[in-house]
C-alpha cells in the first residue's frame, strides 16, 4: 500500500528516495579491479569470465571488469586508458612491452607481493628469467609456449624419408624429396609476412639460434644477428623459397593471419613440415585427427635450442585497489584454472604442478613441447624490442622478395637497430 501510494503524496515520495538513498551510500562499496586480457582464440573470453564468476562469488567485496581485445587493437587501448589516468589495474601483455612500461613508470613490481610459497610454484625459467627485467619482477608468466617441427609421417612415408631432419642439409633435402610428389605439396613453410601475427623475424631466429648466433650482443648495446652466423641463416631461408621448397609465396597470405595460413596448409595436408607451438596439435585433434604427424626438434647447425615464449600478467602501479588485483591473481593461478587455459588455448602451463598433471604427460604433443622448453630462448628485452623486430622483419622481408641481398638487408637492418639502441641508452 505505501509504495502504491507513493505517486499520490510527494511528501512520501521524497521520504522514499532519501531512504533509498541513504541505505545505498551505507552499503559497502566493492573494490573495482579492471582486467585487461589480449585474446588467444574464441575460448579466451568465455574462459575468464567463468573464472571471474568463481571468483565473485567467494569475495563478494570485489568486482573484476573484464575486457577482452585483439593483439593489434590492445597495446592502443591500455595507451589511451593510460592517457586518460585510468590505466587498468590488471593487463596480459606481451613481454617485449614490459621495458616501455617500465620506463615510463608504469608498473609495480610484483616481488613484495609473492611469497616464496608462491614464486616457487612456476617453472624457474619462466619467472626467473621470462618475468625478469632489471632485476626485478615486472608481472608473472600467464600465456606460454615453445616451438618445435611438426612434420607429416604420410608425406614423409611417400617421399621415402625414413626420420625428421636433425639439420639445415636433412631438412632442405626433405623438402626436395616432399615437394617432388606433386605440384601442390609443398616442402616447408616459411613466414615470409608480418600481418597481425609478427612472427617474420622469430622464424629467422630459430635458425640465427641454431647455427650460434645471437639478437644482441650480451651486454645487450649493439646488434649481432648480422654476423656470420645470421647471414648463414638468412641465405638458407631465402634460398628455400627462391628454390619452390615452400608453400607458394611466403611473403603474401590471403588474410591478416600468415602462421594461421601456415599451418591451414600443413592441417589440409599440402605441407611437409612446419615450425609452431603447441595450439598447432590442438587444432589437429579437433579438424585433422586422421592426419599423422610427429614432432621433432627445429633443425639446427650447431645448437639446438626452440623458443621460449611467454606473455606476462602485469599490475600498473597507478591503478586502485592493487590488493584487491593480487587477491585474483592468487585465485586464479590455481591448478584447475591453469591447467584448463592451457588446454583450452593450447599453450603450455606454467607452473610446475600443472606440467606434472596426466593430462599433460600423458599428452605426446604436450609433452614433447614440455620437454623441450628448458631449452628455450628468450628474445632479448629491452625498449626498443618491439621495434627490433620489425626492423628485422622488414629486411627478412626485402632479402625473401629480392630486393636485397641477405647480406645488405642485415647489414641495413643493423645499422638502424644500432641507432635505435644508441638513442634509448641516452633517453631513459
Amino acid at each position: 500500500m505505501f509504495i502504491r501510494n507513493l505517486n499520490r503524496s510527494p511528501i512520501l515520495t521524497i521520504l522514499f528516495l532519501c531512504i533509498t538513498l541513504l541505505l545505498t551510500a551505507c552499503a559497502p562499496q566493492r573494490a573495482q579491479v579492471n582486467f585487461v586480457f589480449m585474446k588467444t582464440s574464441d575460448f579466451t573470453q568465455p574462459y575468464w569470465e567463468g573464472v571471474i564468476n568463481d571468483f565473485e562469488a567467494q569475495n563478494p567485496d570485489i568486482q573484476v571488469n573484464l575486457q577482452v581485445f585483439t593483439w593489434e587493437e590492445g597495446a592502443q587501448k591500455i595507451d589511451a586508458m593510460v592517457a586518460q589516468g585510468n590505466p587498468p589495474t590488471l593487463a596480459r601483455v606481451a613481454t617485449r612491452w614490459i621495458p616501455k612500461y617500465v620506463a615510463a613508470g608504469l608498473l609495480e613490481p610484483v616481488d613484495s607481493y609473492m611469497s616464496p610459497e608462491f614464486r616457487s610454484q612456476f617453472i624457474p625459467l619462466l619467472i626467473n628469467e621470462g618475468a625478469q627485467y632489471e632485476g626485478r619482477t615486472f608481472g608473472l608468466p600467464i600465456t606460454v609456449s615453445s616451438r618445435a617441427l611438426y612434420y607429416n609421417k604420410s608425406l614423409f612415408k611417400q617421399a621415402g624419408l625414413a626420420l625428421p631432419p636433425k639439420n639445415w642439409t636433412d631438412l632442405r633435402n626433405a623438402a626436395q624429396a616432399i615437394h617432388a610428389l606433386g605440384a601442390e605439396t609443398y616442402g616447408f613453410g616459411v613466414q615470409g609476412k608480418q600481418g597481425k601475427q609478427p612472427e617474420v623475424s622469430t622464424y629467422f631466429y630459430y635458425f640465427l639460434w641454431g647455427n650460434g648466433g645471437e639478437i644482441l650482443t650480451k651486454d645487450g648495446t649493439r646488434p649481432a644477428f648480422n654476423g656470420p652466423e645470421g647471414l648463414e641463416a638468412a641465405t638458407f631461408l631465402k634460398g628455400m623459397i627462391a628454390d619452390g621448397l615452400t608453400q607458394p609465396n611466403p611473403t603474401e597470405s590471403e588474410t591478416d593471419f600468415p602462421r594461421k595460413d601456415m599451418e591451414t596448409t600443413f592441417v589440409e595436408g599440402k605441407l611437409g613440415m612446419v615450425i609452431t607451438g603447441p595450439w598447432l596439435a590442438s587444432r589437429l585433434a579437433k579438424e585433422a585427427p586422421n592426419l599423422d604427424y610427429g614432432l621433432s626438434t627445429i633443425p639446427y647447425q650447431t645448437t639446438p635450442t626452440t623458443l621460449a615464449a611467454g606473455d606476462t600478467l602485469i599490475l600498473f602501479k597507478q591503478a586502485k585497489n592493487k590488493e584487491a588485483a593480487w587477491k585474483f591473481i592468487e585465485f586464479l593461478y590455481a591448478d584447475d584454472y591453469r591447467l584448463k587455459y592451457a588446454l583450452g588455448d593450447g599453450v603450455l602451463p606454467e607452473k610446475i604442478s600443472v606440467a606434472q598433471n596426466k593430462q599433460i604427460t600423458e599428452n605426446p604433443a604436450y609433452n614433447f613441447f614440455m620437454e623441450k622448453l628448458p631449452t628455450g630462448r628468450f628474445e632479448p628485452v629491452n625498449v626498443k624490442s618491439e621495434d627490433i623486430s620489425k626492423v628485422v622483419a622488414n629486411a627478412l622481408q626485402s632479402a625473401y622478395l629480392n630486393d636485397m641481398s641477405p647480406a645488405d638487408a642485415l647489414n641495413a637492418a643493423a645499422a638502424e637497430v644500432l641507432q635505435m639502441l644508441s638513442y634509448s641508452a641516452t633517453s631513459w
